[in-house]
């Protein structure tokens, strides 16, 4: 309806402007044909009769092309208008995002645990350069987040997100958290300074919501937030056992209801010990689920968030019960015949889906699920194969395609963080099929490798002994980039790689590279000289090389 209202008002601008244009057409007519039959006026003008046209050509052109300019942005308009409104979500945990009132759960953000505002704006920065780079710089139209700290100073909150805006209208958030910095920030949450600097760089008009306020007592360092360009109708928290609180939001898209729910359940999704707190977290949320389908079977409906369980868990894991496959009911199954949820990582070949690399292998933390409304003739549709991770190496990856994770070393920390965000793309209308419709058959009972090692691409390695002579706070530009380094392996357990005359902590990026007939053997036999790609990286805030792969000797 308000699409259609807006179709009508530029109509009837069209029709004001052509009438209007015709009139300013019929006089400079009848100025010419005046000019013309008045023979004082053409003995006053000394100008011969043929440069007389010209001119009046040149006008009438000139006059032509000015009254097409508004005629072609009013086509646009309308063009625009007629077509079926589009619009982007996201979700992603941005690993840590604490505010700078040094009141927190983790001792990383405490009062003088070194977490400054300055690390904040970093932080800041980098979660803004990859959300622009979702819509090419256009405002991703809905954005759920996970692991923004908790404000555990209410008393300080901002309660108006449109007012903070307009309180710092004349200054940035580069300016606020580093030069003109005052102690009088510190309180504002996270949420404040994220929708800020998000505002500074063009990402604009969003709502926000997050979970109130729990107390320290809660056991949650973290909460989920809703961003939105659309208003949001209405939203409810639904506290979860030892997880942050499910986040459940009507969204109106042009009269339309979308209805999410933002999730981020309990950590550790290797540790089958902590599942049975993820099936409860995963009882809650399919409680919510069943209300909202009995209520209308063909509801629009997003479940979105870190789930800390993999696409393909009950899979991984078959002699346990999982909350994501097992009792929420994820599956890859789009024709919903035999289940009401379908989950988007089927969009993309097994070897494609991840939101994060452990160990060397890929995982899918980050889930976006969706419901048979969003396949029907009406209300909102999503685009069939518009899902998808955002992968930007040197911006939240390394050169293939590993996430960066946040580090708080030096002055003022880098990285981003330890999960990609993912994405879909909707709109209003009936959906339109692209290619066949996914079976859900193609699932594996294995993760698959993402390391240096077996990566195909040009990797453009560099020698990285300059590394030796930097300090940490010189160090942090080179986080996550590789390089290759001629080492000498002075210890296995703990790992120590001398490269010249400094002697590095060292990790290892694959535990197979220090099993026996690995680097161990290896070591044996080319007295401990051994070149390496490595990537350096900070643990703790500490430097060190994370082995990738092993090239020969030196």
């Amino acid at each position: 309806m308000v699409t259609l209202v807006k179709v009508f008002a530029v109509l009837a601008s069209f029709i004001v402007w052509s009438l209007l244009i015709g009139c300013g057409v019929d006089s400079d007519v009848g100025v010419d044909q005046e000019s013309v039959s008045t023979p004082e006026v053409r003995e006053q003008t000394p100008a011969p009769e043929p440069e007389r046209k010209v001119a009046t050509a040149a006008v009438s052109e000139v006059s032509l092309v000015q009254s097409l300019v508004p005629l072609a942005e009013l086509v646009e308009d309308v063009v625009d208008l007629l077509e079926p409104l589009t619009f982007t979500v996201v979700t992603y945990n941005v690993e840590n995002l604490f505010d700078a009132d040094g009141v927190a759960m983790f001792d990383d953000y405490k009062v003088d645990s070194g977490y400054t505002p300055r690390k904040l704006l970093t932080k800041l920065q980098a979660i803004t350069n990859v959300l622009k780079s979702v819509d090419d710089g256009d405002t991703p139209e809905l954005v759920l987040f996970q692991e923004l700290e908790a404000d555990f100073t209410p008393e300080s909150t901002v309660e108006d997100y449109d007012a903070f805006l307009e309180m710092y209208s004349d200054t940035t958030v580069a300016n606020m958290l580093d030069a003109e910095w005052l102690d009088a920030y510190a309180g504002y949450p996270v949420s404040a300074w994220l929708l800020k600097a998000l505002a500074d760089e063009g990402l604009t008009g969003y709502h926000v919501v997050t979970a109130e306020y729990r107390g320290t007592g809660s056991g949650s360092a973290h909460t989920n937030a809703i961003f939105s360009t659309f208003p949001i109708t209405s939203h409810q928290a639904h506290p979860l056992v030892l997880a942050r609180d499910i986040i459940e939001a009507e969204i109106e898209v042009e009269g339309q209801s979308l209805f999410v729910y933002v999730n981020h359940w309990k950590s550790g999704a290797s540790n089958r010990n902590l599942e049975p707190i993820r099936v409860e977290n995963a009882k809650v949320l399919r409680s919510l689920i069943d209300a909202r389908l009995k209520a209308d079977p063909q509801a629009d409906i997003i479940i979105a968030g870190d789930l800390n369980s993999h696409y393909n868990h009950s899979v991984l894991f078959p002699n346990m019960v999982t909350g994501v496959n097992d009792i929420l009911g994820s599956t890859g199954r789009e024709s919903f015949n035999e289940a009401d949820l379908y989950n988007l990582w089927f969009e993309l070949a097994p070897e494609a889906r991840y939101s994060e690399v452990w160990r060397g292998r890929i995982g899918t933390l980050m889930h976006m699920l969706i419901t048979q409304g969003l396949y029907d003739d009406s209300g909102i549709s999503y685009i069939d194969g518009s899902f998808n991770k955002l992968v930007i190496p040197g911006i939240n990856t390394d050169t293939i395609g590993r996430p960066i994770r946040w580090h708080s070393t030096g002055e003022t920390g880098g990285g981003v963080s330890d999960h990609l965000p993912v994405y879909a793309r909707f709109s209003l209308g009936a959906f339109e099929a692209t290619s066949a419709l996914s079976k859900g058959e193609d699932v594996y009972a294995h993760s698959f490798p993402l390391n240096v090692a077996q990566y195909n691409g040009d990797l453009n390695l560099t020698d990285g002994s300059f590394l030796n002579s930097l300090n940490d706070a010189e160090l942090i530009p080179y986080v996550g980039q590789l390089y290759t380094v001629d080492a000498i392996v002075e210890s296995i357990r703990p790992l120590r790689l001398k490269v010249d005359r400094r002697t590095w902590p060292a990790y290892y990026s694959d535990p197979s590279f220090i099993e026996e007939d690995g680097l161990p053997l290896y070591t044996k036999k080319h007295r401990g000289q051994v070149r390496l790609v490595v990537q350096f990286n900070f643990y703790r805030g500490k430097s060190q090389l994370i082995v990738e792969d092993i090239l020969g000797t030196w």
